[in-house]
């Protein structure tokens, strides 16, 4: 053949084709490359159609020419929202407690847990009767009455449910016998103080008719005055082999816009406040076999990396870090504030705040309880129906509770201290958990409820576990309107 035919009229004889004088014209105006991809392409499509007719004309040629798509050119933000707001950040500090270790303050903690939300369940209407158990043991025979005391032991029996309850007297036992009743008792926790409707049945045991949770009544939301926004983020674990830093880089890019489609960037121009639930970083000897899998191995080191990339975020925006269970801080709840020997630079950092765990702030009027999440592994672990892959579910039980951790001794260590601080007594308009690495909001009687996800992709362990995280998304709350958009980094090129 000829060294004068062009490559693509090569192509096209050799596949057994023609092409009409237009399309031949047409092809020669192109360059060389593009005309043989779009003949390559034509004997594609060609030979996959039963009525073609052997002949590329010009028409059938543009037909599989893909219009490129117009480029986007980046907004250019005159006036940031979130730089310019007026919006306040305040820090509901809260007066530590005397530390109890002895037999002593342990009656004296779990006494305040009691008053507390003994208090709390007597303002609710339907247990403003409620009577001692030391009177309750001294009704009649089939009196129909109310009481209230925390669980001290809980067990099935065939079919029914027997729950023990005391308060600062007496102690009494309580029978759920109908379905309604024993699935209701059986997601009561251990150590919880719980309200009881029932009937005495004998001289030391109530037949319930309901079971009354300390709960909330409905929240009208307070907002913001501004159409401002928090980001809540968990789980970021800086010095594992395993935290997906190019998703947190994208985050970063994001929120400094310049990274995501436009209406994403808008959001991003109204983002004041990133809120980090703990485990901001990976630690060191928090698991056995933790060395293996880790890239940065002193954690002064894994702070500072923490630092310097937070550094990257724009300085209008304040950022509120708490503990969590990776963090170089006790365990116990409640959590004091990481130490400053460790992360130094981070409170060298004026935007950020190093705050304990719990901790109730209220970002532009609108109040907000964030904790890491650690007692949601005895509540996940141990309630029947509820598992690790709903940890919103646990956050609402917990919610319904009014406490932090009810359950006391199991895998959640709590501080001895003469006063229960983790009891939930303010009712906040936004409550944030992580820990679990899984992404999930809800609201529950007009509060909003965020499992912040991770950014550290599956680790061996969740692997043994079955968990696979949601990595790389990020909840942004809308404090004017409470809508929260979780924003996948994956998807974001």
């Amino acid at each position: 053949m000829s060294n004068n035919i062009p490559a693509f009229l090569s192509k096209v004889i050799e596949a057994g084709y023609q092409l009409s004088p237009e399309a031949f014209n047409f092809l020669l105006g192109i360059p060389n490359e593009t005309a043989e991809k779009l003949i390559e392409k034509a004997i594609i499509k060609a030979s996959t159609e039963t009525d073609f007719n052997f002949i590329f004309n010009q028409k059938y040629l543009f037909s599989l020419i893909e219009t490129p798509k117009p480029i986007q050119l980046p907004v250019k933000y005159e006036k940031i929202p979130a730089k310019n707001s007026l919006l306040s950040i305040k820090i509901h500090e809260e007066v530590e407690s005397e530390p109890a270790s002895n037999v002593e303050g342990f009656v004296k903690y779990f006494q305040s847990r009691y008053e507390q939300l003994e208090g709390i369940l007597k303002r609710r209407v339907d247990l403003k009767d409620a009577i001692s158990i030391s009177s309750s043991l001294k009704q009649p025979l089939k009196t129909k009455l109310k009481t209230i005391g925390i669980v001290t032991e809980k067990r099935m029996r065939g079919p029914r449910l027997f729950i023990e309850i005391e308060d600062k007297d007496s102690s009494i036992s309580v029978m759920a016998s109908d379905d309604q009743s024993v699935r209701k008792g059986l997601e009561i926790q251990e150590d919880q103080v719980i309200g009881v409707d029932a009937m005495k049945y004998t001289e030391d045991l109530l037949v319930a008719n309901d079971f009354i949770w300390p709960d909330v009544p409905t929240n009208q939301p307070n907002r913001a005055e501004e159409n401002i926004c928090a980001a809540f983020l968990a789980d970021i674990h800086i010095g594992s082999k395993y935290f997906r830093q190019d998703l947190f880089e994208k985050f970063i890019k994001w929120i400094n816009l310049k990274l995501g489609p436009i209406q994403s960037k808008e959001l991003a121009s109204r983002v004041k406040y990133i809120v980090i639930a703990g485990d901001l970083v990976d630690g060191i000897g928090i698991y056995p076999e933790q060395l293996d899998e880790l890239n940065i191995v002193d954690i002064y080191e894994q702070y500072n990396v923490a630092a310097e990339l937070l550094s990257l975020l724009p300085k209008y925006i304040d950022i509120i870090i708490i503990p969590g269970n990776h963090d170089a801080v006790r365990h116990s709840l409640p959590q004091p504030p990481i130490p400053k020997h460790y992360a130094e630079k981070l409170y060298l950092d004026e935007r950020i705040r190093m705050l304990g765990s719990p901790t109730e702030i209220n970002l532009g009027g609108v109040e907000i309880l964030v904790e890491h999440g650690k007692s949601l592994d005895d509540i996940l672990s141990s309630t029947p129906g509820y598992d690790f892959h709903e940890p919103i579910k646990a956050m609402e039980l917990l919610f319904r509770c009014r406490h932090i951790a009810p359950r006391y001794g199991q895998s959640t260590p709590i501080a001895p201290e003469s006063v229960d601080r983790l009891v939930i007594k303010n009712i906040p308009d936004v409550m944030v958990m992580g820990h679990v690495h899984i992404n999930q909001t809800r609201k529950y009687k007009g509060v909003t409820l965020i499992s912040a996800g991770a950014w550290q992709e599956q680790t061996p362990f969740q692997k043994r576990m079955n968990l696979t995280p949601t990595t790389g998304i990020a909840s942004i709350l809308d404090l004017q309107t409470h809508q929260c958009i979780n924003l996948d980094f994956n998807n974001f090129e």
